[in-house]
């Protein structure tokens, strides 16, 4: 299983003011800045260790790694840079909804109208395909910094079946999509940040205890009737019974306090027992260990 994060760089000027900003390399503004270190303090991104952590090399993107993570080993890849937007770049829908060169793009498929002098849509998707596909063929779990065009792109090649379009694809500054995969097939997407998301040890290591708790007190179940057997007595074998009974009601007390915390259902520590993975039978969600 693999897994690439995909989080949306921070506010910028441009965006307080709905401006198109595609090539324009401008830095995040400072309630752009606030507000990454607000959904920071919160929790709920991937950890950066052991991950390929990739960016667009703008500054947005950038500096949006650095509120998230620190100072962290990154490379620049200017495919998963943003639409060039050309001559809209850095304008409103104000000072251009009389331009008819402007009226023809946003009216019309604008995934395939270039933009005067920029790109379009699917000018996007043709340059961030072979970059992502890199990314997948690598192997690693990666963290990518990038745009929402970007992400929209990405998003709607990976889940075209999907009722999302490519706006809801583009998530709100800050956050982002996780997607995992099982070889270059998309099974699970989920949002960032994800409270949860970096609870998986704890939870995966509790889920394995109780499951070893289990096993240790079925062998010691079987051990104390092999023992009462061959000691041929009247008295063991009812004592044997009662703690057999006292052993499945600790294990049944043990089940009913294990929850998934996604969808709150009970979940039986047995399921898990010799599975190379755990995952909620009902809710699919998928857990797994940190070394």
């Amino acid at each position: 299983m693999q897994r690439i994060h995909l989080i949306r760089h921070g506010a910028t000027i441009a965006d307080e003011q709905n401006l198109y900003c595609g090539k324009s390399d401008l830095p995040l503004s400072p309630s752009g800045l606030d507000g990454l270190h607000k959904l920071t303090a919160g929790g709920g991104y991937p950890a950066a260790q052991g991950c390929r952590i990739i960016t667009s090399g703008t500054q947005r993107a950038d500096q949006t790694l650095e509120a998230l993570y620190g100072q962290v080993e990154r490379e620049a890849q200017p495919a998963f840079r943003e639409i060039d937007y050309g001559a809209f770049e850095l304008q409103s829908y104000e000072q251009l909804k009389t331009r008819e060169d402007y009226q023809a793009w946003v009216s019309g498929d604008n995934a395939r109208n270039r933009c005067p002098g920029g790109e379009s849509g699917e000018d996007v998707a043709n340059r961030v395909r072979p970059a992502f596909a890199a990314l997948l063929e690598d192997g690693r779990d990666a963290i990518l910094v990038t745009h929402g065009g970007v992400m929209a792109a990405i998003m709607t090649d990976l889940f075209p079946d999907s009722m999302a379009g490519r706006m809801e694809w583009q998530s709100e500054p800050g956050r982002g999509w996780s997607v995992t995969f099982e070889g270059t097939k998309p099974v699970k997407c989920e949002p960032l940040p994800d409270i949860f998301l970096n609870q998986e040890k704890t939870l995966g290591r509790k889920w394995a205890w109780v499951s070893l708790g289990f096993l240790a007190g079925t062998l010691a179940g079987v051990l104390l009737a092999a023992y009462s057997a061959m000691r041929g007595t009247h008295r063991e074998p009812l004592w044997f019974a009662v703690a057999a009974v006292l052993l499945v009601i600790s294990q049944a007390v043990r089940f009913k306090k294990l929850r998934c915390p996604y969808c709150g259902k009970s979940v039986a520590p047995l399921k898990f027992i010799g599975s190379p993975k755990l995952a909620c039978p009902r809710c699919g969600r998928i857990y797994r260990y940190e070394e």
